[in-house]
Parts: C-alpha cells; structure tokens; sequence
C-alpha cells in the first residue's frame, strides 16, 4: 500500500510541475501571440533549400517535432537560447512529424529529434531534452 501511494503521490506531483511549465510559458508568450523565436520553420516544401542546400555554407540545427509533445516543449527555450547566442553562425530550425513526411526520410521514430546536417550531410543527432551547451558545442564543432 505504501509503494502505490509513493507512486499516486510522484505521478501527481509531475501533472503538477509539468501543468505549472505549460501555464508559465502560455503567460510569458503572451497568451496566443505569436512571438518571434529566432527558430526557423522548415516543411517538405523548404526543406532541400532551407537545409539541404544552406548546410554548405553553416551548420543547421532541425528540431524534429510535434505540439502535442511535451518534451518537445522543454526543449523549445533551449532551442530559442542556442539561436541567439550563435547569432547566425548557424541555422536553428524546427518540422513538424505530424504535418511534414521529411521526418520518415530521416528514420524519426521518437521525438524531439536533434539533427546536424553540414554539407547536406547528418553529422550528429540528439534524442530527447538535451542541454544548450551540448547543442552548442556540437554546433560549433561543425562550424557554428
């Protein structure tokens, strides 16, 4: 009895952090505004440009992601934080799984997704939250 109370109680307490995080970043956004991130979007459609093709001259981050993950959540101000201090030495971006089939290309089957992609090619990858000094290191490594 006292391990399943132990395990309500853990459950509980992360619905609660977790629902504190969303309702904090729903009120600094600005309630439904949109805001400008410094993130690019990349689709099926400007993918071989915005990436492919723009990965010659710097390194480019892609954020494989979806709105209903919550880890993909998290990772967003990271993601903001790491474009502004490389203030254009590299291309930060995020695709859509659910609205875009370039994720399957890439073999995605759990997100968020890190992908470097340098001269058209997939350097490094990240699965899950990943610190902003690991992307950033990593980044640099390949040029950023």
């Amino acid at each position: 009895m006292k391990k399943t109370g132990t395990i309500v109680m853990t459950v509980v307490a992360f619905l609660i952090v977790g629902g504190l995080i969303v309702a904090l970043s729903s009120y600094k956004k600005g309630a439904g505004q949109p805001q400008p991130t410094g993130l690019q979007s990349f689709t099926d459609d400007n993918f071989q440009v915005d990436v492919v093709e723009a990965s010659k001259s710097r390194p480019i981050l892609v954020d494989f992601y979806a709105d209903w993950c919550f880890p993909c959540r998290m990772l967003e101000p990271i993601l903001e934080e790491v474009a502004k201090d490389l203030n254009g030495r590299a291309i930060i971006g995020k695709l859509d799984t659910d609205k875009n089939l370039i994720a399957r290309r890439f073999g995605v089957s759990k997100i968020p997704a890190l992908f470097i992609i340098r001269d058209g090619e997939i350097k490094d990858s990240f699965f899950g939250v990943v610190s902003k000094e690991t992307i950033v290191k990593a980044l640099k490594d390949y040029g950023g």
